[in-house]
């Protein structure tokens, strides 16, 4: 008769020690494995609160980050269209200034080539009447 169903049929007062130590290695291994488990569990848990936590900080990141990008493109832009202007202005005056100097350099031309010429009083002084001037009077027309 095997000796587990021999045993089976006593009093339970006698405990076989080789399988009580098994029977309590398993046990403690048991416990050990559900407190690992359990540890295992509880640092997902935190891992997965952390990768909300850091998303969501990602999250409001990228919504500033696009809230900036919006605003630096449209300073761009303005800034863009500014120096179209100025350009587009500076072009003007520097057309302005060449004219002045073309009339600058005629002028003294015109100047330096007047220092040999003789000018009649006449040109100088238009609103004088020159030569002999004759009254106007008033014929008969006009008798009272």
């Amino acid at each position: 008769m095997p000796a587990s169903i021999a045993k089976a049929g006593s009093s339970g007062s006698e405990v076989d020690p080789p399988n009580a130590m098994v029977d309590e290695k398993r046990r403690k291994r048991m416990i050990s494995n559900r407190e690992s488990a359990r540890r295992s569990r509880m640092k997902r848990q935190k891992h997965m609160e952390d990768l909300v936590t850091e998303k969501s900080i990602l999250e409001r990141k990228i919504y500033e980050d696009n809230k900036k990008h919006v605003a630096l493109w449209q300073r761009h832009l303005a800034l863009e269209s500014e120096n179209k202007v100025l350009t587009d202005e500076k072009l003007k005056l520097a057309e302005y200034l060449k004219n002045l100097q073309q009339i600058l350099a005629s002028y003294n031309a015109i100047e330096s080539d007047q220092d040999h010429l003789e000018v009649s009083d006449r040109f100088l002084n238009p609103w004088q009447v020159h030569g002999s001037v004759k009254s106007i009077t008033a014929s008969g027309m006009f008798k009272v």
